[in-house]
């Protein structure tokens, strides 16, 4: 069996053992495991240290912040002297290979996830909260627990799985509320269109959007530091929807599901608590939804999912930032002319701001993507790229709202946040900051220049 449906296989045991009462013998569970995906190994101790070590990273509940990305180097020799996927994929050259075991350069790794997808052995593993997120769901009579939903999740979870399908499915497995990331998404575009508004009619130069990408900022953080000055310091929509639930209701969780890895570690941020207690995946949602008997077939109803904009929405992929702004800009101050430039994935990204920190870019806007594809291509998703767009873009299109300002409901959320601003800490802020590190030597070879 392959080491990705493994460890699915786990993460389905694991939520079904929780909502029996949680795990009671460690051992046999791992020795169950085993039988299930590999019988004829089930003498085999290194299998048992593989399957006992990823069950470790999914109950792990330190709050030390540890690193999201791990290799367990016993498991990497399996993939062979020869291959080298990880290291081929990384955007900034932080994985390394001696004596054929590969390490991660934690001064390099912007925690990405992109290595996870392509390891053939399943050596490499992000931490996760999985094992809490199903707690929390047998708790939501007491502490209501909202799911916010990023943009790219349409279509991700099969054709039948409607958005209406969808949200009736996640209510019914326990989550009290059911909410579009794309909403805050409007909230973001017209505090970014403002923000680029007054920073050419200072006579500034150029913007940086933080837009949804927490590689992207770290990207620029370690190993760009110098145009860090340049981002926008609006938070991202995931931050922004968590901090206003948090407003509304102080007792609530709440768990962000997406297509991001690096997203595990944006929520941790100090500076931008309180706002999502835990974040999964769609790959660790399927888990979820398979290990409860969820169909998503419809049985349980449609509920309807009508939170945002057209072009909150499109948020999902590459230039879909862009794409908002440039129109919620126009409706500001149709003089103001922006002169975009998208880079759609890492290497992209990379090369932009290298024009950037030169002076011989183009252009006075910059939207960053670290997955190739935007969002749709994050090492979450469960379908291809050229799969999910169509998805995206017809449920943007089926939105009774064509951008940020028509959405009275963003306006409301709005207008309520900033009524308490006065009695919040800062930490209630929708603004942060984006401090540079040490920059490090950039990425050399084909992947970056």
């Amino acid at each position: 069996m392959d080491p990705h449906e493994i460890h699915h296989r786990i993460l389905v045991n694991l939520a079904k053992q929780i909502r029996e009462g949680g795990i009671k013998d460690r051992e046999k569970f791992i020795n169950n495991i085993i039988t299930e995906c590999l019988p004829d190994r089930k003498e085999d101790q290194q299998v048992y240290h593989a399957v006992e070590k990823r069950l470790n990273f999914l109950l792990d509940e330190r709050k030390d912040a540890p690193p999201l990305v791990e290799i367990m180097e016993d498991v990497c020799p399996d993939c062979g002297p020869d291959l080298h996927p990880c290291t081929e994929i990384c955007p900034t050259e932080a994985i390394t290979c001696t004596g054929g075991i590969r390490h991660i350069n934690r001064d390099r790794c912007i925690e990405c996830g992109q290595c996870i997808n392509v390891c053939i052995s399943g050596a490499i593993m992000a931490r996760s909260e999985f094992a809490q997120v199903a707690t929390m769901l047998l708790q939501s009579d007491t502490h209501p627990v909202y799911a916010i939903l990023a943009p790219s999740f349409v279509g991700q979870f099969g054709p039948q799985a409607t958005p209406e399908i969808f949200k009736s499915a996640l209510k019914a497995m326990g989550f009290t509320e059911i909410y579009e990331v794309a909403l805050a998404a409007d909230i973001t575009t017209l505090f970014e269109a403002e923000e680029f508004s007054q920073r050419m009619e200072r006579g500034e130069k150029f913007m940086i959007t933080s837009c949804c990408c927490p590689a992207f900022i770290k990207f620029i953080e370690k190993l760009r530091p110098k145009v860090a000055n340049l981002v926008s310091p609006t938070v991202s929509p995931m931050i922004a929807l968590g901090k206003m639930l948090k407003q509304r209701e102080e007792n609530c969780r709440v768990v962000f599901i997406g297509p991001c890895i690096a997203k595990k570690n944006e929520a941790k941020r100090p500076d931008l608590q309180p706002a999502v207690d835990c974040v999964l995946t769609f790959k660790e949602t399927k888990a979820l939804l398979e290990a409860a008997e969820i169909k998503l077939d419809g049985s349980l109803g449609r509920m309807d999912l009508t939170d945002a904009s057209h072009d909150g929405r499109i948020y999902a992929h590459t230039g879909g930032v862009t794409e908002a702004i440039i129109r919620a800009v126009q409706r500001r101050d149709h003089r103001l002319s922006v002169k975009p430039v998208k880079g759609n994935g890492l290497k992209q990204c990379g090369e932009l701001l290298q024009q950037i920190e030169e002076g011989t870019i183009q252009a006075n806007f910059m939207e960053g993507m670290g997955c190739p594809g935007g969002c749709i291509g994050g090492p979450g998703t469960l379908i291809k790229v050229e799969e999910a767009a169509p998805y995206v873009q017809n449920f943007a299109d089926r939105s009774p709202f064509d951008t940020p300002n028509d959405n009275p409901t963003a306006i409301q959320w709005m207008e309520d946040y900033y009524k308490m601003t006065d009695t919040l800490s800062e930490k209630m802020s929708l603004k942060t900051e984006h401090a540079p590190s040490p920059a490090y030597p950039h990425p050399s070879g084909e992947y970056l220049s």
